[in-house]
């Protein structure tokens, strides 16, 4: 453990890097820290010492180690920290139209990359979490048909495919009502767990030929199984990290999944220090952060960037953004459904 004026120097050392990224000598402490510069160099000798602190090459000063920013992170960073700076920019960027769930999504991660120069990524609530609510074919043509598919009674996913040519003209409808009666107001997971066990079974019961039925099945709700997700200032990632970082990016789905895995299901936030087991994010610091969906559950909006990231100024912005964006989604979501507007008003 280190003593409590130990503590004050390491946060203002490295509140002052980040924002200079120069190192910092006992003179610059002096005003804020109440004791002499011999007492402050000794001290920031001890940090040292304990591997908190490293000496600059190029000057007296020093800078923090990454275990110094772990150290602040663990001990001195609030998760829940807002800059009212912070909150009149950010609605600003804010202020546009939205005709989807996805163009918020897209739009809040290009909010957060461009206000912090680092990478963005914001997942939807977990596949796994969410509910078929409603089903429907439409038939397009004699060869092909539209699957609506809407999960959490607001969000729509359309797949489009060929009829198989075996297929009579009830086939459609008795494919329809399959899902109605043993997939819909299911979760996706049991709708994963129901395709490999449950259907293959009712399938044999109504349709000769199975294998191009089942495929089918496979195809329409493969989709549901996928993670949406928004990626912005991937490019971002070159300037403080290596390619591994660069190119892991591009794997949505593992993102996703590291993301997750980055967050315990009783945590709102956390903060990785270079601390992921992930190798494309192993020399980075992640910081995550759920926001609300309303009516659906939880998001989470990530940051990717460096170890020497203005900590409190990035918790800001995502908090903030984390907040709008919630915001911004209750109205899209009281507009969609109007039951939504009448339950709000029994309550005003």
């Amino acid at each position: 453990m280190i003593t409590q004026r130990q503590n004050d120097i390491l946060n203002l050392i490295v509140e002052l890097f980040t924002q200079t990224h120069e190192p910092v000598g006992s003179k610059a402490l002096q005003p804020t820290i109440e004791s002499s510069s011999a007492t402050i160099r000794n001290d920031m000798a001890k940090l040292e010492k304990l591997g908190l602190l490293e000496k600059a090459y190029t000057s007296s000063g020093r800078l923090p180690s990454p275990a110094g920013f772990k150290y602040f992170v663990e001990h001195s960073l609030r998760l829940d920290s807002i800059d009212e700076q912070d909150i009149y920019q950010v609605i600003k960027a804010f202020d546009f139209e939205a005709f989807k769930l996805e163009d918020m999504l897209a739009r809040a991660s290009q909010i957060l990359s461009q206000m912090t120069g680092y990478t963005a990524v914001i997942l939807d609530v977990e596949p796994a979490r969410q509910k078929l609510t409603g089903f429907e074919i439409v038939r397009l043509s004699s060869h092909d048909a539209l699957a609506i598919l809407t999960l959490d009674e607001s969000k729509p996913a359309t797949v489009q495919f060929a009829i198989p040519k075996n297929f009579l003209a009830r086939d459609l409808a008795t494919l329809k009502a399959i899902v109605d009666e043993r997939l819909l107001n299911r979760s996706v997971m049991d709708i994963h767990y129901k395709l490999r066990t449950e259907i293959p079974q009712i399938v044999q019961k109504y349709f000769t030929t199975t294998d191009n039925v089942l495929d089918l099945f496979d195809y329409i709700f493969a989709e549901l199984f996928r993670e949406m997700v928004f990626v912005s200032g991937k490019v971002n990632a070159l300037e403080f990290s290596d390619l591994k970082t660069y190119q892991f990016l591009d794997n949505e789905q593992g993102v996703a999944l590291a993301l997750r895995q980055s967050l315990s299901d009783d945590e709102m936030a956390s903060v990785q220090v270079a601390d992921s087991k992930e190798p494309g994010l192993a020399n980075v610091t992640v910081l995550t952060h759920k926001f609300l969906i309303p009516y659906r559950g939880f998001g989470i909006l990530s940051l990717i960037g460096p170890i020497d990231m203005d900590y409190r100024r990035a918790v800001s912005l995502t908090n903030v953004i984390g907040r709008v964006l919630a915001a911004k989604l209750g109205d899209y979501y009281r507009y969609l459904n109007s039951n939504h507007y009448e339950v709000n008003g029994s309550h005003v």
